[in-house]
């Protein structure tokens, strides 16, 4: 299977958790080569690290084709390269707003379109026309239907949430959740589509002490929860057969979080 973004952070405990479990896990990186080369080489069934520009328009198609050149393309897809642009309205950009929504969005749109495109699946669910090693073609060998094929992406609660700081990435993430109920509806039953939207995790490095606080205290659980907590949601629906079009939300309760966020993001009860 295939990691975006899987060198390091929540993509690294994703990729680690996966080879755990039994996977062949490649990795996809932007500028983390040296990150990303050390995981594959520490998992336990091996692996490939791939260079990739997923806000490229055609960053998906290459690195699906660098995948099948190598003859391991992948029968899952983890979406978890991302964009996390921190700035204020006034402050962002056409172009910091087309870079953030190609990467959190577009990537996966065209990614899942390559990957059902190469395992043989067209719009409906119909199988048959294409070829998980080359490409489209009217003669080549169809999906093997035995072959459980799914796409998970790594939203984000601030798609629910809507930080203020955080327009682009909140939107982008907004915009993903719909995007994976519709592609689960439009390669069914041969593709599942699903996604993770994890809560607070995994602060930034730069995060006050103020700030982590304030996540924990927004949560049911009290307490920040951890990366493996989402890897172990996303392995949760790559196995789980009867899961797409699944928005599966990993938050400790924050979503039934009853105070209100204050403009600088600290926590206030209601």
């Amino acid at each position: 299977m295939l990691v975006t973004g899987g060198a390091h952070r929540v993509g690294g405990a994703i990729s680690r958790h996966l080879a755990a479990l039994g996977a062949r896990v490649h990795v996809a990186y932007h500028a983390s080569a040296d990150d990303a080369r050390r995981l594959v080489d520490g998992l336990p069934h091996g692996g490939r690290a791939y260079a990739s520009n997923l806000v490229a328009a055609d960053g998906a198609e290459r690195l699906l084709a660098a995948c099948a050149a190598d003859g391991e393309p992948p029968d899952a897809v983890v979406h978890a390269a991302a964009s996390f642009l921190a700035r204020p309205i006034a402050q962002t950009t056409a172009a910091d707003w087309d870079r953030v929504f190609a990467l959190n969005t577009r990537a996966f749109f065209l990614l899942a379109r390559g990957f059902a495109a190469r395992h043989g699946v067209a719009e409906g669910g119909e199988t048959g026309g294409g070829d998980a090693n080359g490409g489209g073609g009217g003669d080549a060998p169809g999906r093997d239907a035995e072959r459980d094929l799914s796409l998970v992406a790594i939203a984000d609660s601030g798609a629910l949430e809507l930080w203020t700081g955080y327009a682009a990435h909140c939107v982008s993430k907004a915009a993903l959740l719909p995007l994976v109920q519709v592609l689960a509806k439009s390669l069914a039953p041969a593709v599942r589509v699903n996604a993770v939207i994890p809560g607070p995790v995994l602060p930034e490095p730069d995060s006050e002490p103020g700030q982590v606080e304030a996540m924990r205290r927004r949560t049911l659980l009290q307490r920040v929860g951890e990366p493996e907590d989402v890897a172990a949601a996303v392995a949760y629906l790559l196995v789980n057969r009867f899961c797409t079009a699944t928005l599966l939300e990993v938050t400790g309760g924050a979503h039934l979080w009853r105070g209100d966020l204050g403009r600088e993001g600290e926590a206030t009860e209601s």
